[in-house]
């Protein structure tokens, strides 16, 4: 669908919901893949699962690099690790995610502020490392996916729409600083998930309603192709059938 073969992609949240299928997509696209993810163990199993697609000593597509994407000196060592291993990084996807609930009439600003370290700091974390070389290059591509609840907000999910919210509104600004830069920052906004644990969490939902891993993997891929490079500080929805 789109020549990735060229570029290089840093993927964290790389081992969560939506993780593994969108790093797959990637793959399947030809890109070189650095999953970061805080858990050593998952990442090895991420990588045990994707088969041919991972490469070989000679040419390694995947490559798994422990780090926490908030901290970041971590990521700085993270995006060297890239450097060293293909001499470039095109592409971040920011996937990293969870749901909390708070309330907006408790004022809960613990329960804000973790949202906020989850979903913004991330983000914003390695983002800010990943730009440096796309900078030196005059090219990078930035994907976040967040939530419909930057737009909408429901009962109970303050934090989280807040969180979201704010990434938005951040992405908006660094596209508007680095659009003569080559660089594009967009985000992806799923409603709901067909994950095992929204399943769980609402067993009289409707899965087949709601939006898939791959979907919103489709949509990853294709902002973080050349073809892509007239969208910037877009917000995109991907609410399926809802």
């Amino acid at each position: 669908m789109f020549d990735l073969s060229h570029r290089a992609a840093l993927v964290t949240g790389g081992t969560g919901n939506i993780g593994p299928t969108v790093i797959r997509a990637l793959l399947e696209q030809s890109a070189h893949v650095a999953a970061v993810v805080r858990d050593p163990k998952k990442g090895e199993a991420l990588r045990s699962t994707l088969g041919p697609f991972v490469g070989g000593a000679d040419d390694p597509r995947l490559i798994v690099i422990p780090a926490d994407p908030g901290d970041r000196a971590a990521m700085d060592h993270a995006v060297e690790t890239v450097l060293r291993a293909w001499g470039r990084l095109d592409i971040v996807a920011n996937l990293v995610g969870g749901y909390a609930a708070s309330d907006a009439a408790t004022a809960d600003l613990a329960a804000y502020r973790a949202s906020w370290d989850q979903k913004v700091a991330t983000v914003v974390t390695a983002t800010a490392a990943c730009l440096r070389p796309m900078r030196a290059r005059a090219y990078g591509r930035v994907v976040s996916v967040a939530s419909f609840a930057a737009l909408k907000a429901e009962r109970s999910a303050a934090g989280y729409a807040m969180a979201n919210a704010a990434l938005v509104r951040w992405t908006e600004s660094l596209a508007e600083e680095t659009k003569r830069e080559g660089i594009t920052a967009n985000t992806v906004l799923p409603r709901i998930i067909d994950t095992p644990e929204n399943r769980a969490a609402m067993p009289k939902g409707e899965p087949s309603r709601w939006a898939s891993a791959a979907e919103i993997a489709a949509v990853v891929v294709f902002l973080a192709s050349d073809e892509a490079s007239g969208v910037t500080g877009a917000a995109i929805p991907v609410v399926a059938r809802t």
